[in-house]
């Protein structure tokens, strides 16, 4: 299960952080494959309430029927309303095959590539190394149907939905270590999965996201999003024009009101608790959530939309490299990283969540005097 509160994941950020430094901010370039890159307007929609997909109960487990994939990676194609859509796949060595495997979603943003956003964030190398099975889905034309508008494109909860029980039905995987990460306009997708549907995603990390859905009556999914106070794109107090077609009406939301929301139909109390951790980022948790469920937000000082940790790409402005979010998110999925693997992925295997302990600082030596023992 996810951490509680998040508070074990902040205990790691902390250790790393202090580990390497003061954790200087750096500016972070641009990608052609962002499309416009930071002259793009990201904005989220205030969108209305959302249809029910019909997504029939997963197969048979491959843990039953003995079903496997080979390790690796693969691009395959899934036959989806009609429609075939296209889906990367990582698979773990052979060896971490012997039980069933967690498996991570991933998102990219609006006009990114799989191939972009794993270079930018290495999920799929880290992920894999850390036992995990890692699918990056394809958006139709390279973008998300998170306003759930048919002048958008496809369902892509429906997507998302049969996804899952394709890979359940081929591969022997956890079915409660089902998670969800998502940048930009994927991590709109992922909120808007997370509300549409409930039971399916045990946990999820969001960066730069900038909309949850106005029906979002019963999420049961961890969340944590990862938001830097400077991002143009998706600003983190909401506002900003909105975007062209064939996303009219989007604006972007409060960062803190959609959380709050979310919190709410996650039966959490309502109270917040905030903690400036650092100086590179400020923590709020949403307290008072039932079954161990947990809603944080770590606001990035001065960083743009980009992900913490990853090379620079100024013209989405700057980036944090006080931790990686990379890292944050396998460990907020229950993997404990090994020592050294912080920040490069690791090889150890997903369990507990088990936070480094903090350095102490040194006490200052003092010599001792040296008695004479009488002979």
């Amino acid at each position: 299960m996810p951490i509680t509160a998040a508070v074990g994941v902040l205990l790691l950020l902390l250790w790393y952080a202090i580990s390497r430094g003061s954790g200087p901010e750096h500016a972070s370039g641009p990608s052609s494959a962002l499309g416009p890159a930071g002259g793009r307007e990201l904005r989220a929609v205030a969108v209305s309430a959302s249809p029910t997909p019909t997504v029939p109960p997963p197969p048979p487990s491959g843990c039953i029927t003995g079903k496997t994939l080979p390790s690796g990676v693969s691009t395959r194609t899934l036959r989806v309303g009609g429609t075939d859509r296209t889906y990367v796949l990582a698979v773990p060595a052979a060896g971490a095959q012997a039980r069933a495997l967690p498996l991570i979603l991933t998102f990219h943003d609006l006009g990114q590539s799989t191939d972009d956003l794993e270079a930018y964030t290495r999920l799929a190398d880290q992920g894999t190394k850390a036992g995990f099975a890692v699918a990056a889905p394809i958006g139709a034309q390279d973008r998300w149907n998170f306003p759930r508008s048919t002048a958008v494109g496809p369902d892509d909860v429906l997507f998302e939905g049969m996804l899952v029980n394709e890979l359940t039905g081929r591969m022997c995987l956890d079915a409660k270590r089902i998670f969800a990460v998502g940048y930009g306009d994927g991590a709109n997708m992922v909120l808007t999965a997370a509300c549409a549907l409930p039971g399916r995603f045990a946990a999820a990390v969001t960066v730069g996201s900038s909309v949850l859905p106005a029906s979002c009556a019963a999420p049961t999914t961890n969340l944590l999003e990862i938001h830097g106070t400077a991002d143009q794109a998706a600003p983190l107090d909401g506002g900003g024009a909105p975007r062209p077609a064939p996303f009219v009406g989007v604006a972007a939301q409060s960062t803190s009101d959609w959380l709050a929301r979310y919190a709410s139909a996650l039966r959490c109390s309502g109270a917040t608790q905030v903690s400036r951790d650092t100086a590179a980022w400020q923590r709020t948790v949403w307290t008072g959530c039932p079954s161990g469920r947990d809603v944080g937000l770590l606001a990035m000082q001065g960083t743009g939309h980009t992900w913490p940790g990853a090379q620079a790409r100024p013209a989405l402005g700057p980036t944090s490299d006080a931790f990686s979010a990379t890292v944050v998110a396998l460990t907020y999925f229950g993997y404990t990283p090994a020592s050294g693997d912080v920040g490069r992925g690791g090889t150890g295997s997903p369990g507990s969540i088990v936070a480094p302990p903090l350095p102490r600082p040194r006490r200052p030596h003092r010599r001792r005097r040296r008695t004479r023992r009488p002979r």
